[in-house]
């Protein structure tokens, strides 16, 4: 009995110090573990160039209470109401216990979360690195990261990348690169966050994403 309760306080002990490196919108100011909520820099292994993380909030660490989204990230087709649930986890994550998972029962296909990241001012002809983060559990079908560019001359968003590409479950947390080169017409990306319908109507398919970053080399 006494080990039980000892393992409870624990327990507790452990959710209390994971919330206390977490902030909310009104607390956005505070830095976080190598760089800032705006984004972070590391100096790559030659000592000549800069490593640019251009994604605002790329590991989730804050959010947003009113909506229990990650700051910086939007629903704007409201699927986090229609049919997903979105939620901050303290439990599982790439490198640290904070993650965003979202979750269906929905099996209706090509239904996607379409979460979206920050716009991101680009250069056209630039070549930049996007690295991501994913998780799947057994019946969540075709999640992956998109990347969207914005044509500057009809002002559309368009598909520019998949990082990975539509991937079924079940995955356990995986690191994917791609490089791209943006095209002339465009200055803007976002990433969005497209968790994949459930393969069983009565099962509950849940994505994890974490580390969403988007990275362009400065010369020191």
């Amino acid at each position: 009995m006494v080990f039980v309760v000892v393992m409870m306080i624990c327990f507790f002990i452990s959710i209390m110090i994971a919330m206390s490196i977490v902030a909310t919108e009104s607390g956005i100011a505070q830095t976080i573990v190598n760089g800032t909520a705006d984004g972070n820099s590391q100096r790559t292994g030659d000592g000549n160039q800069t490593r640019i993380d251009l994604v605002t909030n790329p590991n989730f660490t804050f959010f947003n209470e009113t909506t229990g989204l990650p700051s910086y990230w939007i629903d704007p087709l409201s699927s986090c109401k229609k049919y997903f649930s979105c939620t901050i986890k303290f439990t599982d994550g790439w490198n640290d216990y904070v993650s965003f998972s979202i979750s269906t029962t929905n099996n209706t296909k090509n239904t996607w979360s379409s979460i979206y990241g920050k716009e991101i001012g680009v250069k056209p002809k630039g070549q930049y690195q996007l690295v991501t983060h994913m998780k799947i559990n057994n019946w969540a079908t075709q999640s992956h990261v998109l990347l969207e560019g914005l044509n500057d001359t009809s002002k559309l968003w368009y598909q520019l990348k998949q990082c990975p590409s539509g991937t079924n479950g079940p995955l356990d947390w995986k690191e994917f690169n791609c490089f791209f080169t943006v095209p002339e017409n465009t200055t803007k990306v976002r990433p969005v966050l497209n968790a994949g319908w459930s393969s069983l109507s009565h099962k509950e398919a849940t994505t994890w994403f974490d580390s969403i970053n988007i990275l362009t080399s400065v010369s020191a």
